[in-house]
């Protein structure tokens, strides 16, 4: 790879870097969200509000987002959703249900405690998979983020996420069966969720 890979928190991009950043989460996690629409533009033109700038981090190439990884604490998750926004893009319906949906599943406060950290939302640029963009934006989070442990859950199925945190010192701590219901239930063949944690001693723990 040429170019060096930068690597900003979402919050210092520009409109053009962020909306991106929107296009590759959607594309990247089209399989939960089909649920929203068929369309990968249509999702990123529904969720894109709901982006909490500061909780996501992009890797760059000559300015442009080819990888993106959020970051959660117990404190706030990567995402707020605003029911008015959804009901305008999808209708009062759709847009009812989908809030609660994903409300429900990606708002719920995450049982962490002051030390620890949650990955989410590891995707990469379809042109740009398997050239490391990801493991680069990660190992960057695990240096410079201010917390003693990382965790993260992963999709039985996502065999070359689950070698790639291997790869990075993870190690499985539990599983559970994953059942998934509502709008999500026909879009999705997951059986089981696997977590996985890092231990990142740092001299400064976070506040």
């Amino acid at each position: 790879m040429a170019s060096k890979l930068v690597i900003r928190n979402l919050a210092e991009l520009d409109e053009g870097q962020r909306r991106q950043a929107v296009e590759i989460f959607a594309a990247g996690f089209y399989e939960p969200l089909a649920f929203i629409s068929p369309e990968i533009e249509k999702i990123a033109d529904t969720l894109e509000h709901a982006f909490i700038h500061n909780h996501f981090y992009a890797g760059l190439l000559e300015d442009n987002v080819v990888g993106i990884v959020a970051c959660s604490t117990r404190e706030e998750r990567s995402h707020r959703f605003n029911r008015m926004e959804l009901v305008r893009h999808l209708g009062p319906i759709r847009g009812t249900l989908a809030y609660m949906q994903l409300r429900k599943v990606y708002e719920k406060p995450l049982q962490l405690q002051p030390h620890q950290c949650c990955i989410e939302w590891v995707a990469t640029d379809s042109a740009y998979r398997g050239k490391g963009i990801s493991r680069r934006i990660q190992q960057y989070l695990l240096d410079e983020l201010p917390y003693d442990e990382f965790v993260l859950q992963v999709m039985n199925t996502n065999y070359s996420a689950i070698r790639l945190y291997e790869k990075l010192g993870f190690t499985i701590y539990d599983r559970k069966p994953y059942k998934p219901r509502g709008l999500q239930a026909k879009n999705s063949d997951f059986s089981e969720c696997i977590f996985m944690k890092k231990s990142a001693p740092k001299t400064l723990i976070a506040k």
